[in-house]
């Protein structure tokens, strides 16, 4: 049997409850970092990412994928676990592959519409790289976006 992720809390990605909560708690506008496979309705997460930028918030959208989520490069038919639903799906890879990958692109491509859409930063990362390392390549290039920024507003005052 094989599972695509160790189960946390063993219950399905719903990030309505805590982006609800993040929504009422955070009352001056921040930075706001969601690390998640975002495993969720893209409607909802439309609805709840629209919700925090619409209220002054910049959001930084880390999408976490494990290399066998994007690849799914099993080769024999075996029993996989839901951790979600909790089932088990007995499932020949090679029939699954194609339509699993082409929903899983659908899927990651609306997530990136909706955060181009909003303004948001979005950064697809693969489990295989240190979480630190993106973390550090993120701050990087925010902090050259910032250099660039105020240097155009240094060249425009003419100054």
């Amino acid at each position: 049997m094989i599972a695509l992720e160790q189960d946390a809390k063993g219950g399905s990605t719903d990030l309505n409850q805590p982006l609800q909560r993040v929504a009422e708690l955070v009352r001056k506008r921040s930075l706001i970092v969601l690390i998640s496979d975002l495993f969720a309705p893209v409607d909802e997460l439309e609805r709840h990412l629209g919700r925090l930028t619409a209220a002054g918030h910049e959001l930084v959208l880390f999408h976490v994928l494990d290399p066998n989520e994007l690849t799914f490069a099993f080769d024999r038919a075996m029993l996989f676990h839901d951790l979600e639903s909790r089932r088990d799906v007995y499932l020949d890879p090679a029939a699954a592959r194609e339509e699993y990958q082409r929903a899983l692109e659908g899927h990651r491509e609306g997530v990136a519409m909706i955060c181009r859409r909003l303004g948001i930063a979005f950064h697809p990362l693969v489990t295989d790289r240190p979480l630190e390392l993106a973390l550090r390549d993120f701050l990087r290039s925010r902090a050259e976006r910032g250099k660039r920024i105020r240097r155009r507003a240094h060249a425009a005052s003419g100054a």
